[in-house]
C-alpha cells in the first residue's frame, strides 16, 4: 500500500516583477487561448526566464550548471522533460508521472541542500482555462515530492498581470 505523505509547507508570496515586458505580448481575438495559447505562452515564458540573471558555468546534455550573478551556489538548471532525463538517478521510479506535473517551465536544483524549484509560467488575459491551472499547486506539489523524495519541492507561479489584477481587484 502507498504511503502519503505531506509536503514541506511553504509561504507563497507574490512579488512584482521589476521587468515590465509584458506589455509585448500580443493575442490576436478574445485571448481565450485557442490557436495562440502556445505562441502566447512561449513568448511569456522568453520575457520571463532568469538567464539575465545566471552565469552558466558548464553546460550538460540535459541541464546546465549555473551561479546566479552575484552568488557562489551552483544549481542545476534544467526544463521541461529534460528534469526527468538529468535527474533519472533520483526518481521514485514507483511514481507513476501524472498529467501536468512532466515538464516544468523552469527548474534550479541544489543538489547539495536538496532543494528543487520548480517554476511554472501562466499567461492569461481574461477569464479561461489557465485560471482553473493555478488551483494545482498542492496536487503537483504531493507529486513532485513523490517523484523526488529526497528532495524539498519549492513550487512557483510566474503568473502575468492579468492574475494580479484579478487577485487585487
Amino acid at each position: 500500500m502507498e504511503q502519503h505523505t505531506k509536503p514541506k509547507k511553504k509561504k507563497l508570496v507574490l512579488v512584482k516583477s521589476s521587468r515590465d515586458k509584458e506589455t509585448n505580448i500580443q493575442n490576436r481575438g478574445t485571448g481565450a487561448g485557442g490557436s495562440n495559447t502556445n505562441k502566447n505562452g512561449l513568448s511569456y515564458e522568453e520575457i520571463t526566464t532568469l538567464d539575465d540573471r545566471i552565469t552558466i558555468i558548464r553546460k550538460n546534455k540535459f541541464s546546465n550548471i549555473i551561479k546566479f550573478n552575484d552568488n557562489k551556489k551552483l544549481f542545476t538548471k534544467t526544463k521541461q522533460a529534460n528534469l526527468f532525463k538529468c535527474m533519472k538517478d533520483e526518481i521514485n521510479t514507483n511514481i507513476e508521472k501524472a498529467h501536468g506535473c512532466k515538464n516544468p517551465d523552469e527548474c534550479y536544483i541544489d543538489k547539495d541542500l536538496k532543494n528543487m524549484f520548480i517554476i511554472e509560467k501562466k499567461f492569461q488575459q481574461c477569464s479561461g482555462s489557465v485560471c482553473e491551472k493555478i488551483q494545482t499547486p498542492d496536487f503537483k506539489l504531493w507529486q513532485y515530492s513523490r517523484t523526488f523524495p529526497d528532495y524539498t519541492i519549492i513550487y512557483i507561479f510566474c503568473l502575468s498581470d492579468w492574475f494580479k489584477k484579478k487577485l487585487y481587484s
